[in-house]
């Protein structure tokens, strides 16, 4: 736009050069009458945006369609609305889109009625994960020869979380199933539990009426309510940590980068399956996101792997030293882990005691550095680490399709 605006004033000034040269040339009394009517043009256009800036009243607001993951075009909607009695002409409206590094959207507003209103829409791609504040908006009040303008920002801003980029999972190793024992009256079913009839009992101060079983009621004469037992269910506690020092690679072949990747798709695929999932993960800072399902469940989880960042300086056997104790029996514990670490799986064995099964999720860091040799590398690690353990690791590289390894079991 500022390129447009000094190639207006460059034509301007030529045409006034030119002016000038034919005064001189033949009469001056010619430059003056072009110089002093356009003189009078710039007044004119001058009070013409000075009356639109000071009276015209915008009311903006935008909002985003669909959710946005890497590398996904952001939708955009904006509704601009002239809530003045002055008709509004030549309106620049530009959107400063902070997911998409420098740049920002220009839109064109020819006519904009009084009390009318106007959706525009627009879009941006969006190539890192992050929590973005997308805005201010700026208006430019042109004239109508475009030559001058006047600006005023609205200060309207806009939340953005750009997730991971997940796989899909087709197929997952096993899960051990888990039990609780009689819980009494049903819960509900925000609670995400999973009941089945147990029996019935005498109704109780506090018990709510539609566990009334009417039947019973009616033959004893009394209030009588069904009761339940919590059904089988499975749970997985996904660990991770997030090592500055651990960080191979570059931009979004980092291993950070994988292990964020892995654990966004890994928390999506369980909890569509109905999974308790718990986190536990360190990103500068300890992060812990207890068993839960459902999809605003996941929205939590996508919103912190959105914007962790690899700034853990502890090691992953401190973080689970600190939470192995509160990891569920009868559950599964997935560990995404650079095999630089793979000693701290020692100290995981011992919950085998407890029936957790451990699933190792392994990152070959050394591939990060050089990806060239990445399937004998893996294949000497394979060969090193795993009979040792007694454990069934997945193996990912550098440049691996992670979602094909979730394809044979």
């Amino acid at each position: 736009m500022l390129k447009l605006f000094i190639k207006r004033w460059i034509v301007l000034l030529l045409i006034l050069i030119s002016t000038l040269i034919i005064g001189m040339k033949t009469s001056m009394l010619f430059f003056h009458f072009f110089f002093w009517f356009l003189v009078s043009v710039a007044a004119i256009n001058l009070a013409w945006i000075g009356l639109e800036y000071f009276t015209i009243r915008l009311n903006l607001s935008r909002r985003f369609t669909g959710k946005v993951e890497e590398d996904d075009t952001l939708e955009i909607e904006t509704l601009i609305k002239n809530n003045s009695f002055f008709p509004a002409f030549n309106l620049v409206l530009e959107d400063d889109l902070s997911c998409s590094p420098g740049e920002k959207e220009l839109l064109l507003v020819d006519y904009l009625g009084a009390g009318s209103a106007l959706e525009l829409k627009y879009s941006c791609l969006c190539p890192l994960r992050g929590n973005y504040k997308i805005g201010p908006f700026t208006v430019y009040f042109f004239d109508p020869f475009g030559i001058f303008f006047l600006k005023k920002t609205y200060y309207i801003y806009t939340q953005l979380y750009v997730y991971p980029r997940t796989f899909e999972i087709k197929k997952f190793p096993v899960l051990t199933r888990g039990f609780l024992p009689w819980f009494g009256i049903q819960t509900t079913q925000v609670s995400g539990d999973e009941d089945e009839f147990f029996g019935i009992r005498e109704y109780k101060e506090g018990d709510p009426i539609k566990k009334i079983h009417w039947i019973s009621t009616a033959r004893k004469r009394a209030l009588i309510v069904k009761q339940f037992q919590r059904q089988s269910f499975f749970r997985a506690t996904i660990i991770f940590n997030l090592e500055k020092e651990k960080n191979f690679g570059a931009g979004k072949e980092r291993v950070a980068e994988y292990t964020i990747r892995i654990a966004a798709s890994l928390a999506k695929y369980l909890i569509e399956k109905g999974i308790s999932t718990e986190i536990i993960a360190h990103a500068g800072e300890i992060v812990y996101i207890p068993f839960n399902k459902g999809p605003e469940y996941l929205e939590d989880i996508f919103k912190f792997l959105a914007t962790a960042q690899a700034e853990s300086r502890v090691s992953l056997g401190e973080i689970f030293e600190e939470f192995s104790l509160y990891i569920p029996g009868d559950s599964n514990l997935i560990v995404i882990i650079p095999d630089t670490d793979w000693e701290y799986l020692s100290a995981m064995l011992s919950l085998k005691k407890r029936n957790i099964n451990i699933m190792p999720m392994v990152l070959v860091t050394s591939t990060f550095l050089n990806p060239f040799d990445k399937e004998k590398i893996k294949k000497d690690i394979r060969i090193k680490i795993s009979p040792d353990a007694n454990l069934n690791p997945i193996f990912f590289a550098q440049g691996d399709n992670l979602e094909e390894f979730f394809q044979k079991y």
